[in-house]
Order: C-alpha cells, then sequence, then structure tokens
C-alpha cells in the first residue's frame, strides 16, 4: 500500500479544516490547500518534497470542500486515476479505483472524454503524435487557444499542458500574436505610469503579476 494524501481546503460552508482532520488517518499525509486549487495539488505536494506514484491515494472530505469547476475536478481525478492514484472522498466512502474494471473510473474518464470532445481538446495519447520536432504554435490557434483560457476553470498551466508546450511558450504565443491583449496591456501601463510616476521595471512586474494570475 503506497501513501495516503489528505488535500484539506476550505470552502463556504463547508466543513472546517479541524472538522475535516478529525476524518483522517494518523498516517495520511495533510496538504492544505490555502488559495490553491485541487488541480494544483502536484505543485503543493512538490513543496514537500513529495511525489504521487502509483498505488498512492488521494482522499478529500467531500466536494463541497473544492472550489474547482466540476469538468476541471473531473479531468483531475481523472489524471490521477491514470497515473495509478486511487481516489477517495471520505464523507459517502466513495473509493475510485484506478483501472479498466472500475466502474467508477470507467465513468470519470467518459465524462473527461466528452468534455474533451465537446471542447475540441484533442483526446488520443501521445504516443500517437507523428515522430520529430513539435510544431509550434501558429496564430491560426489562436481562436481556439482563446476558448481554451476562457473556459471556466481554465488557467494558463492547464491550457499549455493540453497544448505540449510550456507555460512560458504559451505566454510568449500571446504576446507575439494576440494583439488585443497586448494593446489592452500597454493602455493599462501607460495609464499607470501617468498616474502614479512608475518606471518601466514596476509596470514590467504589474504585468509579471497579472499573467501568473
Amino acid at each position: 500500500m503506497g501513501k495516503s494524501v489528505a488535500f484539506l481546503a476550505e470552502t463556504p460552508g463547508s466543513p472546517t479544516i479541524e472538522s475535516q482532520q478529525l476524518c483522517l488517518n494518523p498516517d495520511d499525509i495533510e496538504v492544505l490547500a490555502g488559495r490553491k486549487t485541487f488541480n494544483q495539488l502536484t505543485e503543493l505536494l512538490e513543496r514537500k518534497g513529495i511525489g504521487l506514484e502509483a498505488g498512492d491515494r488521494v482522499k478529500v472530505h467531500d466536494l463541497s470542500c473544492l472550489a474547482i469547476a466540476t469538468p476541471m475536478l473531473v479531468r483531475a481525478i481523472a489524471k490521477l486515476l491514470r497515473n495509478g492514484v486511487s481516489f477517495e472522498i471520505c464523507t459517502p466512502r466513495i473509493v475510485v479505483e484506478p483501472g479498466v474494471d472500475d466502474k467508477l473510473h470507467a465513468m470519470l474518464d467518459a465524462l473527461d472524454t466528452h468534455y474533451r470532445h465537446i471542447h475540441g481538446i484533442k483526446t488520443h495519447p501521445a504516443e500517437m503524435s507523428p515522430p520529430g520536432r513539435k510544431r509550434l504554435l501558429g496564430p491560426d490557434k489562436l481562436p481556439e487557444i482563446r476558448k481554451r483560457l476562457s473556459a471556466p476553470g481554465a488557467t494558463a498551466t492547464d491550457v499549455a499542458q493540453e497544448l505540449g508546450v510550456a507555460r512560458s511558450t504559451l505566454f510568449n504565443y500571446l504576446e507575439r500574436y494576440d494583439l488585443d491583449r497586448r494593446a489592452g496591456r500597454e493602455k493599462k501601463g501607460v495609464n499607470r505610469h501617468t498616474q502614479n510616476g512608475a518606471d518601466d521595471r514596476q509596470v514590467a512586474e504589474s504585468e509579471r503579476d497579472e499573467t501568473a494570475g
């Protein structure tokens, strides 16, 4: 049996962190979400020097504790299962085990596949891609990328992963091709400079903060 990771988060109306902790086992690894969402669990674990492996389990008290759009939650759970990590919802005592024989796993995969199909997201595995250097993003991809970024709960990191590029590559692409976005930021930067006397370095820092959000 692998390790058990408990994702603890509060949302309006959810049980408190203290109440959630009462349901944990002594050997559970507690991960306090703070302002992070469930699909950022890997990032939170990396800060602790922990990586998830096949045979591990991720548990939550109940779904009311997760401030994340339902499609993104389904995708996050489906990704855990594909990596051999089981998922447990403690309050209703639901455990989803990885494997083709688990009906709950099959249902989540079906829902994830449906979401990807409806939104035009690639569903074929990476090993089916043609060999050689990956094709760079072209300007014709801009409408699709805008649509993905505007989806409820979508983050730049998620979209970059779906496109098979680094997060920095996605930002560089938007800077090059999304002229409306760039013009809006430049206008905002000029206004801020006029009002506050900010120098170029401060404007750049503000821009980085905006893209990180």
